[in-house]
């Protein structure tokens, strides 16, 4: 059990994946822990919720902390991680790991220079960005060879242009849209709050 890979693992949901990415999606309740599970995949870790969690590496001890929605970070994973994790919180506990799983970059596209973007990381698979787009505000995105990532972080109404079309959503934290690669994309905020995202480019 202990060699069961984080995509195998139950209360890990795989909920989208293609070429270059593959979105795991956990959601674990009060009291509830997974089984012993590895991560060796570089992985982008988003987290949605304030909870009190443990965690504990194979033959380590335990340590607890507490999570900070709406956190994105990078893990290059070079050497593998062999843990699990409980909730000792009296609500959800949310997070998603979006694996990397091009195992090299199709291509090399410049940083996004965009004021409604803050660079988080700057990988080799990836690039992270934290998007705050203020209501009726509208960012435009040149064709990527590897396409994007945009992943809410909160409750939000937005239209986009994809493939000529036009579509709208309401967005809670953890909705995702993928966009293909060749593709540009238009996104405005049609809510009347500030949205925040995450925004992943891939390479």
């Amino acid at each position: 059990m202990a060699q069961t890979a984080v995509r195998n693992e139950p209360r890990h949901h795989n909920v989208f994946e293609n070429d270059y990415i593959r979105i795991l999606d956990l959601f674990l309740p009060p009291h509830d822990t997974t089984q012993f599970h590895v991560h060796n995949t570089p992985s982008v870790f988003t987290t949605f919720t304030k909870t009190l969690t443990g965690s504990q590496l194979l033959n380590d001890v335990p340590a607890r902390s507490e999570s900070t929605p709406g956190s994105s970070r990078y893990d290059s994973l070079i050497t593998p991680r062999i843990h699990r994790v409980w909730n000792e919180d009296t609500s959800w506990f949310h997070v998603m790991d979006i694996e990397l799983t091009a195992q090299q970059p199709h291509s090399a596209p410049p940083a996004l220079q965009y004021s409604s973007l803050t660079l988080l990381f700057h990988e080799p698979l990836v690039n992270g960005y934290h998007l705050q787009l203020e209501p009726g505000r509208t960012l435009d995105l040149p064709a990527s060879g590897a396409g994007y990532l945009l992943l809410s972080m909160g409750e939000g109404t937005v239209e986009y242009r994809n493939k000529d079309m036009i579509h709208h959503r309401l967005m809670r934290a953890g909705h995702y849209i993928w966009i293909d690669p060749g593709n540009s994309f238009s996104f405005t905020n049609r809510g009347m709050e500030l949205s925040s995202f995450l925004l992943m480019q891939l390479k």
